[in-house]
């Protein structure tokens, strides 16, 4: 009886390490926890923030958005990423961050175009799945950007690497009282396919 349990017990785990790739990564790359599960609802407040609340109701406030309380700093990451960081590495395969940073020429553009508004990208960080030295697929993971002519919001990406492969990805553009434009992205690793597929 008790051999039958342990014998259970053991295909149990190996199936698990059979089926299931494990991504380690350092906390210092997997973004923010929050992004998982995509709740910004706590984030904004009525025109009257500024006028009809006190300090203490304002922190109170701010406290309740997750952009505002989670732990991972994405300003710190911007400068911990190099050209080419490697977060991850089994044998030939790897999965690499970069940074861009990237500004507009505005000089060329004398008439501004609503219907294409110019956009200063701040930064962007992107990851790429890298077999054998070469670049098999990429997605951009977090970005800060906003418009400069007209300055109304800060659009904004955020991520999250779990441990299984998966990647959360958010993205909304954030006007001072509110937020719009909330799009949620979820990719899995495909190790074997070489890809990131959305899910």
């Amino acid at each position: 009886m008790k051999i039958s349990y342990y014998l259970g017990l053991l295909l149990l785990t190996c199936t698990s390490f059979c089926y299931g790739d494990n991504y380690i990564i350092d906390e210092k790359y997997t973004g923010a926890p929050f992004v998982k599960n995509g709740d910004v609802s706590g984030c904004g407040f009525s025109y009257d923030y500024w006028q009809d609340l006190t300090n203490e109701e304002r922190k109170l406030v701010a406290e309740g958005c997750s952009l505002n309380t989670t732990k991972f700093n994405f300003n710190k990451l911007y400068d911990l990423i190099d050209k080419n960081t490697v977060i991850y590495r089994d044998g030939d395969f790897e999965l690499i961050m970069d940074r861009k940073h990237q500004e507009s020429d505005k000089k060329d553009k004398i008439i501004y175009d609503y219907n294409n508004p110019i956009e200063d990208i701040v930064y962007e960080i992107n990851l790429s799945l890298v077999y054998k030295k070469q670049i098999k697929s990429s997605i951009t993971l977090a970005s800060y950007s906003y418009n400069s002519d007209r300055a109304f919001y800060l659009k904004s990406q955020y991520y999250y690497i779990d441990a299984t492969g998966d990647i959360y990805i958010i993205s909304l553009k954030d006007y001072s009282t509110h937020i719009e434009d909330i799009n949620r992205i979820h990719y899995k690793i495909d190790k074997e396919n070489l890809n990131f597929v959305k899910l």
